[in-house]
């Protein structure tokens, strides 16, 4: 093949590098190799023992047969990959070479899957590996085109640093990515609304508790141009003043410094209880700004009392029948009535079920187990 020019190699590292950076552009970056070996096809992909190591950017990708690569055909391509293990990481190499021409036409991935999309004879290298799984690029000719020469091998050789470290970094983001799903994930099996905004409101993140809560027409919050605001007056000021103090060096969300608030709909049904916070901790200079999470919470009473006080603060099935009965609106007497227990038994329960619950006064305790409920959304 003629040598390409420098421009031509320039402009196929830089479309590698918006690869790296964007996983939409890497079928292009795999089009524009292509093009410079003269290829029929080119592939970055990683393969591996497990599903999960299993990734493809090809060019003119064929639905059909794609699916049969990650379906019927995968355990072939595992095998397959087995025999590349040993070869050094930026070694160039033939497929023929290392699987043997006639080894390779016999097999189903050169019948059902190569011999299909033209794919004749290839040249290919090892990028990275992670344990048993590795990255690699590979580019074929087709049955009417020459074989690569050395001049192919030599450039490859030298692009080797630049792949290797496109390998790198998509590996590195495919995780964060996955790391990023499951917070999100876990994020929306929470019970509550939770926004992350800047110091203006603007909402950067928001669960799918805090969508149904911003999305209530007559709630206490309500979402006006990508900014958060509180329906009352009076409350969107005391609640920007915490979104405030909170990004501009508010870093212990367990400090004294006030935190929540009340947020008041068209009607009690519709107000929250918001607690503001930093959206993370920070080693940044007092006074830098940074995100904010709010974590929003109706307030209506717990549907099921007795579970949950049982397991939020570890009391008896006595305790916390006890407990419910306070919870309900029975007074002291009216409750050791109801569980038929004397008054100083009564009496008894109640210190106790102070202590575990760290509260001193019966409306304390009455307010508290109201709110009391498992943090998990129903589904």
């Amino acid at each position: 093949m003629p040598a390409p020019n420098l421009d031509t190699v320039m402009s196929a590292v830089d479309q590698l590098l918006s690869g790296a950076m964007d996983e939409e552009q890497m079928p292009a970056a795999a089009e524009t190799l292509r093009q410079l070996f003269n290829g029929s096809k080119a592939c970055f992909a990683s393969v591996g023992p497990n599903p999960e190591d299993w990734v493809a950017y090809a060019t003119n990708v064929d639905e059909a047969l794609q699916a049969r690569c990650f379906g019927d055909l995968a355990q072939d391509f595992v095998e397959m990959g087995f025999a590349l293990r040993n070869i050094p990481l930026g070694q160039v190499y033939h497929d023929h070479e290392v699987y043997g021409r006639e080894r390779l036409h016999s097999s189903r991935i050169w019948q059902e899957w190569m011999q299909p999309q033209d794919m004749h004879g290839g040249m290919a290298c090892r990028l990275a590996e992670n344990g048993e799984a590795f990255w690699f690029f590979d580019v074929q000719r087709g049955r009417h085109q020459e074989g690569f020469d050395r001049e192919d091998v030599a450039l490859l050789g030298k692009l080797y640093p630049v792949l290797r470290r496109i390998a790198e970094v998509r590996r590195h983001l495919g995780r964060v990515a996955i790391q990023r799903d499951e917070a999100r994930g876990a994020l929306d099996s929470l019970a509550m609304g939770i926004v992350i905004v800047d110091q203006d409101l603007r909402i950067i993140y928001a669960n799918e508790g805090a969508d149904e809560i911003l999305a209530e027409p007559d709630g206490a919050l309500s979402l006006r141009q990508g900014r958060v605001f509180a329906r009352q007056p009076s409350d969107h000021r005391q609640f920007r003043q915490l979104v405030e103090a909170a990004a501009h060096g508010g870093r212990d969300p367990l400090g004294q410094q006030r935190s929540s608030l009340i947020l008041r709909g068209d009607d009690r049904a519709h107000s929250l209880s918001a607690c503001v916070m930093p959206a993370a901790l920070s080693l940044a200079p007092a006074g830098s700004h940074s995100k904010v999470m709010i974590a929003l919470r109706r307030l209506e009473m717990a549907t099921d009392i007795v579970a949950c006080s049982r397991q939020l603060f570890d009391l008896t099935e006595t305790e916390a029948k006890f407990a419910s009965a306070l919870a309900s609106g029975l007074s002291l007497t009216e409750a050791a009535t109801a569980q038929r227990v004397r008054i100083s038994t009564a009496r008894t329960h109640l210190a106790r079920i102070f202590q575990k619950t760290d509260t001193r006064q019966q409306s304390q305790l009455v307010s508290l187990l109201r709110s009391a409920d498992l943090p998990l959304r129903s589904r």
